[in-house]
């Protein structure tokens, strides 16, 4: 939480460690989320189009960011186009660690 803005009558729990957000009085409820600093990555992701057994490669950024919607206990990693139409993950912290271990190690062989 921003230290020059006062903590919102909403927001009842003190903001994680990680969170990097500006909380404000009027902010919608479904806008009302603790999130880390946003990582956007330029990436290729293949794409198959319907018919196609080959996927055809595709420039876009994906958004690694960890969030929590406020007054919940469980925290999330969202990695995804930022607009969230094409296909996206949302995983559990643990879950996380684990593909980018998974992940690592493919590329390490």
């Amino acid at each position: 939480m921003d230290d020059d803005h006062a903590r919102p009558r909403w927001l009842h729990e003190p903001c994680p460690s990680w969170c990097a957000s500006t909380h404000r009085e009027d902010d919608a409820p479904e806008d009302r989320h603790h999130e880390g600093t946003p990582h956007y990555l330029p990436v290729v992701i293949g794409v198959r189009e319907q018919g196609s057994a080959r996927p055809r490669p595709l420039t876009t950024d994906l958004l690694v960011v960890r969030t929590r919607r406020c007054g919940e206990p469980e925290e999330w990693v969202f990695v995804g186009e930022p607009d969230q139409r094409r296909q996206h993950l949302v995983l559990a912290p643990d879950s996380a660690r684990r593909v980018a271990t998974a992940l690592q190690a493919q590329l390490d062989r």
